[in-house]
């Protein structure tokens, strides 16, 4: 929580860097909603043995801040979900999430972009998060801070000096908290209108607190290719060198590619893989791991969309031995009932396969709620 009023103090410096009077209160927009979903989860606990369902209700209070300035503009979002669960009360729990998105505007060759997200919830808020994550039902903090430098060195070529940083707190026993610090930078050079080179070096610092550091070199070469003004092609490989948390040195492959955009002015698409190892979160140890994600979501008719979400990972811990397959589906319809009124029907299917039978669960949730927007 500490770093959350870090970056809020960031921000409140960085704003009053200019002249404090030019704030102009007026461009400063804010939105109020709330939400009400009723959710059936046949596996509330994550675990495959001892399975309990239940019905539960979702109450959501959310606060949204938007400014747009001459050369600054932020973005502000938070939001309390309260869940009642209606038979095993012991369950129930109130999480909070925070983001902040901010541009800072110091010449037209250089800007500052600032983002930082937070949340403390009770379970997995999407199949990355599930993956390779260790099974049960626990409450955990995270909070993801990125700070970005850009100035353009000329026309064609622009560098991008990066920091970020990520605190993660848990609170199951077995588990330790960590952090991860970044520090690199990033150099593009624009080929041509529609294909970007790219050049990343990056240091990560991933330490436990009881206990031991992991650190990565990456570097990476990449390609951005814009398909059309709308759609574009990335993918970025290159070779990481790890120092493991058990003084062994790792030299091992890196590959992403993703294809992200509009297709037309109703329909967008995500396709998405990679192949990398990773210093997990809660545990001294490496994840070596791929995985695949595919999204697409359009609008069915005026007021009706639909998005489908799929995804597949298979992945080892290299010191413990544990592989974990995680594959999963997610489609929602939203239906705009009014101008601020939307309701909406999700379904969810996730299934974990281990070679540690307690990491093992297979969980459906149906959810139907609306949100009402002021």
């Amino acid at each position: 929580m500490s770093k959350v009023i870090f970056v809020y103090i960031c921000l409140s410096i960085l704003l009053l860097g200019e002249n404090v009077y030019s704030f102009d209160f007026q461009r400063l927009e804010s939105g109020f909603w709330i939400a009400t979903t009723e959710v059936y989860d046949d596996n509330i606990t994550f675990i495959k043995d001892k399975k309990k369902e239940d019905f539960i209700t979702k109450v959501n209070l959310g606060l949204d801040l938007k400014y747009e300035g001459k050369t600054q503009a932020f973005v502000v979002g938070g939001g309390i979900t309260q869940q009642i669960f209606a038979r095993y009360h012991n369950y129930n729990n109130t999480s909070q999430h925070l983001s902040l998105n901010f541009y800072k505007e110091f010449s037209p060759y250089s800007q500052l972009r600032l983002t930082d997200s937070f949340a403390h919830t009770y379970e997995p808020r999407s199949f990355e998060e599930a993956f390779g994550r260790t099974g049960g039902r626990y409450s955990y903090y995270r909070n993801k801070f990125n700070l970005i430098y850009i100035r353009d060195i000329s026309k064609y070529l622009n560098i991008r000096a990066i920091f970020a940083n990520e605190i993660n707190e848990v609170s199951r026993q077995g588990l330790r908290d960590s952090t991860l610090n970044q520090a690199g930078f990033n150099l593009n050079y624009f080929w041509s209108p529609s294909i970007i080179l790219k050049f990343n070096y990056s240091f990560f610092l991933r330490d436990f607190t009881p206990g031991e550091g992991a650190s990565t070199h990456s570097i990476v070469l990449g390609l951005r290719n814009y398909l059309s003004s709308q759609l574009y092609f990335d993918f970025r490989g290159g070779m990481e060198v790890i120092e493991s948390f058990n003084d062994k040195n790792y030299i091992r492959p890196l590959i992403q590619a993703l294809v992200t955009g509009d297709i037309d002015e109703n329909t967008r698409v995500k396709l998405a893989f990679t192949k990398k190892y990773y210093t997990n979160a809660y545990t001294e140890d490496l994840f070596n791991y791929w995985r695949v994600s595919a999204f697409l979501t359009r609008r069915l008719l005026k007021r009706l969309r639909g998005s489908l979400l799929g995804f597949y990972g298979e992945g080892r811990y290299v010191a413990i031995g544990i592989r974990d397959k995680l594959n999963g589906v997610t489609f929602t319809f939203t239906f705009d009932v009014g101008r601020d009124i939307k309701a909406n029907f999700s379904y969810t299917n996730s299934r974990v396969d281990s070679t540690d039978i307690g990491r093992e669960y297979i969980k459906n949730t149906v959810g139907l709620g609306v949100t009402i927007k002021f």
